[in-house]
């Protein structure tokens, strides 16, 4: 008869430094998030100000003949304003993201790979949103790409430690 005992549970997984780092990371990248969407709701009513001397200086530009600078200039203008037409969406989708992003690395904390999952939608879902909401010309563009590239980083660099996870 076999002797059974206690011997053969399974170990819990221990953290590992690349993720202790990485979510102390994401803690504080979650610390300006919130405080970035909070101070972009008190500081929009500045950016309305801006925009009329942006249009401005895009009505100089053109009558320069400086084409090419007056339409980034327009670009730019139109960015900000459908940014502030759109202040309580991109508020709340940058609330919430944060709040998966922090919950996810606690998650990951935890060694638990649902965390990741978590972290990873509140890292794109911004991104996403951004992009439909300003669009993607020139500008817009570069600003989701550069978004992509920043996340990208993090998203290999934790993808590369789901396998240390339960």
């Amino acid at each position: 008869m076999e002797n059974l005992t206690l011997d053969h549970e399974p170990q819990a997984k221990t953290m590992t430094s690349t993720i202790n780092v990485l979510t102390i990371l994401t803690f504080i990248g979650c610390a300006l998030a919130f405080i970035g969407a909070i101070w972009g709701i008190y500081s929009s009513s500045k950016s309305m100000e801006q925009m009329a001397v942006m249009q401005d200086q895009v009505e100089q530009m053109s009558q320069q003949g400086n084409e090419t600078a007056a339409n980034m200039m327009n670009q730019a203008f139109d960015m900000a304003k459908k940014q502030y037409d759109n202040r309580y969406l991109m508020l709340i989708v940058n609330l919430l993201a944060t709040g998966l992003c922090f919950f996810g690395a606690l998650e990951m904390r935890k060694m638990r790979k649902n965390g990741f999952y978590l972290w990873l939608t509140g890292e794109i879902l911004p991104i996403v949103i951004t992009a439909a909401v300003i669009g993607l010309n020139l500008l817009g563009g570069m600003v989701v790409i550069a978004s992509f590239l920043f996340a990208g980083v993090f998203i290999v660099l934790y993808a590369l430690q789901v396998k240390h996870m339960r």
